[in-house]
Formats: structure tokens, C-alpha cells, sequence
């Protein structure tokens, strides 16, 4: 590797490897399973890493979110308002969770444009790019390098819960 972008492109390929090894055979029951009702799922924490990386990015550099092509096909049952280029998951009431149910392969899909995207946007940052403020309200001031990373280490520990739900979801079924 030899330099920053280097390693976020290699970053970002294992959040999209990590992923299809994730889903690699999930069946779609278990995507919904709920270790406790208001717990998140499989299908919810899939869309939140996605719609994480898809937002924050786009904030951070501009440009068109993908969710805008993806909302419809997805075609969530949340009410319009929780469905917004904002809406990303955070904040929502576990209510919400049930409400995020679409086929795996789909929400796979959505996951890995935004990484393919996200990749390409990095591939063209330069160093003076990278180290830009972005939020000078914290100290020290973030800037896009410490944001993305924070954007992919999110995703990564969600990706984590996810495949734990899916352990769960496929003993207890097993049981």
C-alpha cells in the first residue's frame, strides 16, 4: 500500500467482501430475526451500513446519494418521512426496525454500488483532499480522511452485529 487511499480502497473492499460472505446463503427469515423485540436485523443493519456510507460521503464530498435509484426498489413499508436522503437509520425508534425488510440480494446490492462508489470517490482524492476540515466544531477539527474512516468503521461494527444475528438466528431455528 502506498498511501491513504490505498488503504481505504482496501478498507472499503473488505466491508464489500465482508458483506456477500454475510449473505452468502442467509436465508430470508433469518434477515428479519430480532434477538429481542426492538433489536435490529439483519435486513435493517445491511440498509443502515449502506445508507451510513451513501449519505456521509455524499455529505462530505457532494453529489447525488444512490439511495435515490435504490429507495424505490428496496420499497421499504416505512412512512415517507423515515425514508428521506437523511433518513439513515439514525435516530429511528426500534418500531422502525420491523419496517426495514427487503430481499437480501437487494439490499446486498445496495450495499456494494455504495461501496463500488465510495471507492471510486477515494481512488480520486489527493493528499490535500483528504486532509481538508469538514467539521471544525470538534478538536481536533475532522477532517474528510478522519471521516471516512469513522464512515467505514461504523459499517464494519454493524457488519459484525450482523453476522452474530445471523448466528443466533440460525441456532435457534436449528434448536
Amino acid at each position: 500500500m502506498s498511501d491513504a487511499t490505498d488503504i481505504l480502497h482496501d478498507f472499503v473492499s473488505r466491508i464489500r467482501d465482508g458483506a456477500a460472505r454475510l449473505c452468502d446463503g442467509l436465508a430470508e427469515e433469518h434477515a428479519t430475526y430480532q434477538v429481542n423485540p426492538g433489536t435490529n436485523t439483519i435486513c435493517w443493519l445491511l440498509w443502515h451500513s449502506a445508507r451510513e456510507i451513501d449519505a456521509q460521503i455524499h455529505d462530505a464530498v457532494g453529489g447525488a446519494q444512490l439511495w435515490e435509484e435504490w429507495a424505490g426498489r428496496l420499497g421499504l413499508a416505512l412512512p415517507p418521512a423515515r425514508l428521506g436522503a437523511g433518513a439513515t437509520g439514525f435516530g429511528q425508534s426500534p418500531e422502525d426496525v420491523i419496517y426495514v425488510v427487503a430481499p437480501v440480494a437487494d439490499l446486498l446490492g445496495y450495499l456494494t454500488d455504495v461501496c463500488d462508489e465510495a471507492d471510486a470517490i477515494i481512488k480520486g482524492l489527493g493528499p490535500e483532499d483528504l486532509g481538508r476540515v469538514i467539521d471544525p466544531a470538534w478538536n481536533p477539527p475532522v477532517t474528510l480522511s478522519v471521516r471516512i474512516v469513522s464512515i467505514l468503521d461504523d459499517a464494519v461494527q454493524h457488519l459484525g452485529q450482523a453476522a452474530l444475528v445471523r448466528g443466533i438466528a440460525e441456532r435457534a431455528s436449528a434448536a
